[in-house]
């Protein structure tokens, strides 16, 4: 599985998660097969979804947030990645925990 994830900034595993998805400047990318970690920029546009587009070229199967907007969900439903949250503060903490990430059902209200 490749999960995107949005970072404060780029530390590698101890990269914090960043609080509000659609303002991110990095986004964490891990592979669990190859177990592989990659930052990728995002270039802020007028949408809270330009995380979301700028994980189009690296075909993430999966997002990990705390909370994302009604516009980048459904640009995720139409792109068919699946959105897990949980109480993880740092990329490590997601990564040691991939199989306990719960689905993220739920918009932030934005």
């Amino acid at each position: 599985m490749k999960i995107g994830i949005p970072v404060l900034d780029n530390k590698g595993l101890e990269s914090e998660i960043a609080p509000h998805f659609g303002h991110v400047v990095f986004l964490a990318v891990y592979d669990s097969e190859t177990k592989s970690l990659e930052f990728v920029k995002v270039n802020q546009m007028s949408s809270g979804c330009s995380p979301v587009l700028a994980l189009d070229e690296k075909k993430v199967d999966a997002i990990f947030s705390h909370g994302l907007g009604m516009n980048a969900i459904e640009e995720c439903k139409n792109r068919k990645i699946i959105l897990k949250t949980g109480d993880y503060r740092t990329v490590k903490e997601v990564v040691e925990n991939l199989d306990f990430l719960e689905d993220l059902t739920e918009s932030c209200g934005h």
